[in-house]
């Protein structure tokens, strides 16, 4: 007969104290990220598709990490994480992703005037 075996977990701190604990780690961790991937954005991008692409994506993974720490930082704050709609910050937020799709846009427009000239 097989002898059922317990699984003995320790106790961890409380969600009050993770939240404290992060509130207070996590502003110079992401400042100290935020200028490394700054200079990393900096940095040239290979003139190569390939590495150009590897670059782009690097720098895309950046800002996903930057707003994950955001958002992480925002709920152990105890702050709203997603703002309330009519408030000055949805607007704001809202106003920023459509200059954000107009700059995209106008990018995608350039592309092709560049295909045409070649």
């Amino acid at each position: 007969m097989a002898r059922k075996t317990t699984i003995r977990r320790r106790k961890g701190p409380d969600l009050d104290t993770v939240r404290d604990r992060l509130s207070s780690l996590l502003p110079p961790l992401m400042e100290n990220a935020a200028i490394s991937y700054q200079a990393f954005a900096a940095l040239d991008p290979p003139e190569d598709a390939k590495g150009f692409s590897a670059h782009h994506a690097a720098c895309k993974s950046a800002l996903a990490h930057l707003d994950l720490l955001a958002k992480l930082a925002r709920w152990a704050s105890g702050k709203e994480e997603v703002p309330a709609a009519g408030t000055d910050e949805s607007d704001e937020t809202i106003r920023l992703l459509a200059d954000a799709q107009a700059a995209l846009a106008e990018f995608a427009d350039g592309d092709d005037e560049e295909d045409d000239l070649s």
